[in-house]
């Protein structure tokens, strides 16, 4: 964000979990990169995303987290890339849920399949 890649960002897809948390997939041209935000949160819930390099994760901390927006880090994306974020509840029941978007791509809500495999 000091880069001011925050700035005027496209939104590439949101979802809301089953949980009611809500998560947005972001992008900067200006940067080439992605990153993932999400609001509406509990404490020892986690999102992390990708874009086919690391993933970079946000861990829900305390209540002040929980009552804010919390990114992950930025993860490098150009034209064409899939970047897919994973929203882990802190409930032990609840499952993990996935989805993703392209960057240049049609924006997309909602969730593009329920992803449980693979574990933390």
């Amino acid at each position: 964000m000091r880069l001011i890649c925050g700035i005027g960002p496209d939104t590439l897809a949101s979802h809301r979990t089953a949980t009611g948390a809500h998560v947005e997939l972001r992008h900067s041209k200006k940067c080439g990169a992605s990153w993932a935000r999400t609001w509406g949160t509990e404490i020892g819930d986690r999102l992390d995303v990708t874009a086919g390099g690391p993933t970079h994760e946000v861990r829900i901390g305390t209540k002040d987290d929980a009552a804010a927006f919390m990114y992950t880090e930025m993860t490098e994306a150009g034209p064409g890339s899939t970047v897919r974020a994973c929203f882990r509840p802190a409930t032990a029941d609840a499952e993990r849920e996935c989805f993703e978007a392209r960057v240049g791509g049609t924006t997309t809500t909602g969730p593009r399949g329920l992803d449980t495999a693979g574990g933390e």
